[in-house]
């Protein structure tokens, strides 16, 4: 059985990066698409005030704590999860499983330029990693949903990286799962490792603030629970 912790109400999966990769290979062998989820600050401060976000992420197959702060809002400063959490460990892993096992994947963002940048900085750091197709601007008049899910169906790709931003990816996959022809769904969640260097990143200042907001809510919440 999952190990779980609660964060600002929601049940995030607690484990260390070998039972992550045992579930991610279990996903691979399903016959079906299963939701993974990076979970970050930002991605709680989402939950907050959108339902329909929070409905996505408790409704992920499985959640993958991206930050280490997140781990911290509940006491947790130390320990072997919270090394492998602080050293992103688990996208290391999970791209070089996906290199040695020659999955191909499928990228998605919301714009032309942040594809490139994601589909380049995973080319660089993980050498031999297949990259079958990519979309952008999901919700733009150029392409449409039904016209990405095609195009994904046609390549029947086994990983889809979604970089999409916020309530965006919920709203793609939650309408569209059944139709999709993939193994595995990546929510990057805003994850630094990955899309700071992509150019995906929101900037430092904004980071900063986001992370005064997060252990003001967790706070808030803790005060709450005693009472």
């Amino acid at each position: 059985m999952s190990s779980k912790i609660e964060v600002l109400g929601l049940k995030l999966d607690y484990l260390n990066v070998d039972s992550e990769m045992e579930r991610l290979t279990e996903f691979i062998h399903n016959d079906r698409l299963d939701s993974i989820g990076i979970i970050t600050m930002n991605t709680l401060l989402l939950a907050e005030k959108e339902d329909t976000w929070r409905t996505y992420l408790e409704n992920l197959d499985m959640s993958v704590i991206g930050e280490k702060e997140v781990l911290e809002a509940v006491g947790i400063t130390s320990g072997q999860i919270y090394d492998e959490v602080a050293d992103n460990e688990f996208p290391a892993r999970m791209f070089w499983y996906m290199i040695n096992q020659d999955l191909g994947m499928f990228l998605l963002g919301e714009s032309q330029e942040e594809v490139e940048g994601l589909k380049k900085y995973l080319l660089d750091t993980y050498p031999g990693i297949r990259i079958e197709g990519m979309a952008a601007d999901v919700a733009g008049v150029d392409m449409s949903v039904d016209s990405i899910i095609n195009e994904i169906n046609s390549i029947s790709p086994d990983v889809i990286i979604s970089g999409l931003q916020g309530i965006r990816q919920d709203q793609f996959l939650m309408a569209n799962r059944q139709k999709i022809g993939a193994r595995i769904w990546l929510g990057l969640g805003e994850h630094p490792e990955l899309l700071n260097p992509a150019g995906l990143k929101v900037g430092w200042w904004s980071t900063l603030l986001k992370k005064t907001t997060f252990k003001r809510l967790v706070s808030k919440s803790l005060e709450e629970k005693k009472e």
